[in-house]
């Protein structure tokens, strides 16, 4: 989101997490109908969009060289959480157990979160827990069985 100068947030990042929302959300549900489709299909894809990815840099952003540190830590993002995490939900979508893996998507936010206060990244305060809370609260709310 687009942080101010006074600490507050723009209307343009809350859009921009909402756009986002939305389209992870339609993936998610709208994959179910592909099936069919391997999931290691989506390497070419990912492939595709990195290199749209590199031109769209080229064209609107000045280049920084990361450090060898920073260049780990990108490695390490673009094998795991945008790179196997991404094949892996694609293929749990497309032949799992749609609500558990609903629920437990509940989990991502929450960890990550535990993670930062556990390595000194941030501090646990009121808010976290009632976020914390409020996660449990709808992963049990999502984990439901309609009657």
């Amino acid at each position: 989101m687009d942080c101010q100068p006074d600490g507050g947030y723009s209307g343009a990042g809350y859009v921009a997490a909402f756009g986002c929302a939305l389209v992870w959300s339609g993936y998610s549900v709208l994959n179910r109908r592909f099936a069919h489709v391997p999931s290691d299909m989506l390497v070419g894809v990912c492939g595709a969009v990195a290199v749209a990815g590199l031109v769209a840099h080229g064209v609107f952003e000045t280049t920084v060289w990361p450090d060898a540190r920073q260049w780990l830590a990108v490695v390490l993002l673009g094998i795991g959480p945008t790179g196997l995490a991404f094949l892996a939900w694609d293929h749990a979508i497309k032949h799992g157990n749609v609500p558990l893996l609903g629920a437990l998507s509940y989990l991502a936010p929450l960890l990550s979160t535990a993670l930062l206060v556990a390595t000194g990244q941030t501090h646990a305060t009121g808010y976290l827990a009632v976020a914390a809370l409020l996660i449990v609260g709808g992963a049990l709310l999502a984990g439901r069985r309609s009657s």
